[in-house]
């Protein structure tokens, strides 16, 4: 008899950049490694793409990032069609707008349905929260953190049967340094303009508040005031995806603090 070959959906708005969306990768890898055939539902291009392709996944152009409500209607039909025909076994969603029309497909056509809350959504009001609330709604919840699964339980009484906490990981091939050759770290530190042997205090993550940038500019400042910066470079690696507001005010912290020749933004 041959072997059963499941076939798991994805989808997020885009492939872009992100712990959402490279989660989406690795599971593609794992999936395809497993044996099962991995689809991927997002928005065209993206600098991730390519990589669900290298794994042998299969890379749908999909509306995934609407958020209008007739588009987001079009999308469950679009994704009810997509399972009948390709047989599609599990619908796994990483972002709310998406999560709606998938969680309406997955209902219809009564496959599982998964999400994974990869992070604390601002709610503001009961509105705010009812769409949140999508990505509590799956027959499991996957949070990347504890912290993560207490507020999905706090917000939204989910069973914490359902939750299943998965930490991010880290590919310690990729990062081990053995691995790293020296012209390459000295071309990296000629991009960024840092000149042996200064230290780099590094935070790589996408330019957006609630990482915390601001946080790290204010401590740096504590470190130059004691005297203690010195040799010490801080570099902010990382896409500012559109949020130009956020950036200038960043850069005006620095100036205020008089760190320009501490930090460094350097994009992804």
């Amino acid at each position: 008899m041959a072997q059963i070959r499941p076939t798991i959906l994805q989808i997020i708005p885009r492939l872009d950049t992100g712990g959402a969306e490279l989660s989406l990768v690795e599971m593609v890898e794992a999936v395809v490694r497993a044996g099962g055939r991995a689809l991927a539902l997002a928005e065209p291009g993206g600098r991730l793409g390519a990589r669900v392709t290298a794994a042998g996944g299969e890379l749908v152009p999909f509306p995934a990032a609407a958020k209008n409500p007739l588009t987001m209607l079009a999308n469950v039909r679009a994704i009810v069609r997509l399972v009948r025909e390709q047989a599609v076994d599990l619908i796994h969603a990483r972002s709310r707008a998406p999560a709606w029309s998938a969680l309406l497909a997955a209902r219809r056509v009564r496959v599982p349905f998964v999400t994974t809350y990869h992070g604390a959504y601002g709610e503001t009001n009961a509105a705010k929260r009812f769409y949140n609330g999508v990505m509590a709604r799956g027959d499991v919840v996957i949070a990347n953190s504890v912290y993560t699964a207490d507020l999905i339980v706090r917000r939204y009484g989910t069973s914490r049967q359902r939750i299943a906490v998965i930490h991010r990981g880290v590919d310690t091939h990729a990062f081990d340094p053995a691995r790293i050759a020296p012209d390459r770290l000295a071309a990296l530190r000629a991009r960024w303009g840092v000149d042996e042997p200064a230290r780099i205090i590094l935070q790589a993550a996408r330019l957006t508040g609630w990482k915390g940038h601001s946080v790290l500019i204010d401590a740096a400042a504590r470190l130059k005031a004691a005297g203690k910066l010195e040799g010490a470079v801080v570099v902010l690696a990382g896409d500012a995806q559109g949020r130009d507001a956020y950036v200038q005010g960043l850069h005006a912290q620095v100036a205020q603090a008089g760190l320009e020749p501490h930090v460094r933004f350097v994009g992804h």
